[in-house]
């Protein structure tokens, strides 16, 4: 199967790897201005991987001059980029796709409905979308071309928008991602964001670290005090009060998905003895030096997970008064209105829908007039 990677990151080539070893056929690009970060995989003809599930080696992999190179005859479309890129591909391939294709969007939610919607205003009603609620690897870069890659063991899931075609999606990704699993609806991959459930607070638990210290930090390691983990516990709370209220009684909690994806032995009901556990305590944050609290863990977490989490709170009568905060204290330490630039139900194009009406526009993919 041919199956174009849209992104120049770590994840995107660990994806494009993954593919490769499936026996598939990866073709990586990205949009014009990011696109020379993949000059190391054309000249060396594929990605150098560094993992613990098959070893050191560099996986074949092809790149294209463009996006439009690499979606033609492509049956499967993945775009593996930060929240802020979904709406420049969405309006990318929305001219491009052709019915029977698919797209799928690895890493944060929510670029399942950008891209409907871009999609729906094409006309093009028969291509296949929809998103997972993360990546399936833990992946940092290790040089120009080459990554390290954790391949995660579950807490991945995917949905279709609409609904009804998520067991199409998964027929074309579980060969090679086979601890995928089907998501109730693309509320669940929304609201399951594991980024916006721990990032977030641990940033601000952190922030005189992060800007008073040279060389970098474990931001978990050391960050992750019991009073940061009852925030994180906070967090996952209003999230799972959410997803209850669009009717996700099956749903998980932050606890159970991390020992899912592989990171933390079930060795405790405590959330702080499992982060204690997990491979968290080893991640690294830079600080005051390499950038501090201006990360992607604020900038993106933030406007595009905890400001939507709170929008769809607002639309379904759930209160998240520590979500509400932390928006708050980031956007005046970051010196921005999160609240107000930050993506919406409104800006997606759903601002008029209650509880009823957002579950059925996860089933039916059909906006409001």
């Amino acid at each position: 199967m041919r199956v174009a990677i849209l992104g120049s990151g770590a994840g995107a080539l660990a994806v494009a790897a993954d593919l490769a070893r499936a026996g598939h056929q990866p073709v990586l690009s990205d949009l014009p201005e990011f696109i020379d970060n993949l000059d190391t995989v054309r000249d060396r003809g594929g990605v150098t991987v560094l993992s613990e599930w098959h070893g050191a080696h560099i996986a074949t992999v092809d790149v294209a001059d463009n996006v439009a190179s690499a979606v033609h005859g492509a049956e499967l479309v993945i775009v593996v980029v930060p929240c802020f890129g979904h709406q420049p591909f969405a309006d990318t391939l929305a001219p491009l796709l052709v019915d029977g294709q698919a797209l799928v969007f690895f890493g944060e939610g929510s670029g399942a409905i950008v891209a409907r919607r871009a999609l729906m205003d094409a006309g093009k009603d028969g291509v296949l979308v929809g998103e997972a609620n993360t990546l399936p690897y833990l992946a940092r870069p290790a040089g120009a071309g080459s990554v390290t890659a954790f391949r995660k063991s579950g807490g991945v899931l995917l949905s279709g928008l609409p609904s009804t075609d998520t067991t199409a999606l998964l027929d074309l990704t579980l060969d090679t991602w086979p601890y995928l699993t089907p998501a109730v609806s693309v509320w669940e991959t929304v609201l399951l964001n594991y980024n916006a459930i721990d990032h977030v607070a641990t940033m601000v638990g952190s922030a005189s670290t992060l800007e008073n210290r040279s060389g970098g930090m474990l931001l978990w390691g050391e960050g992750a005090t019991p009073a940061v983990v009852r925030v994180i516990e906070a967090v996952d709370a209003e999230l799972y009060a959410i997803r209850l209220a669009l009717g996700m009684t099956d749903t998980l909690r932050y606890r159970d998905l991390l020992i899912a994806q592989g990171f933390a032995p079930d060795i405790s009901p405590d959330l702080y003895e499992t982060i204690r556990a997990s491979r968290l305590i080893q991640g690294y944050a830079p600080t005051a030096a390499d950038g501090g609290l201006n990360t992607r863990y604020l900038t993106e977490d933030v406007p595009y997970a905890l400001v939507l989490a709170a929008s769809i709170g607002n639309a379904v009568n759930v209160e998240t008064p520590v979500v509400d905060g932390l928006i708050a204290i980031t956007s005046a330490m970051l010196d921005t209105d999160f609240a107000g630039e930050g993506r919406t139900l409104e800006s997606l194009g759903l601002g008029s829908l209650g509880t009823a009406g957002l579950r059925r526009f996860s089933a039916t993919g059909e906006f409001p007039d």
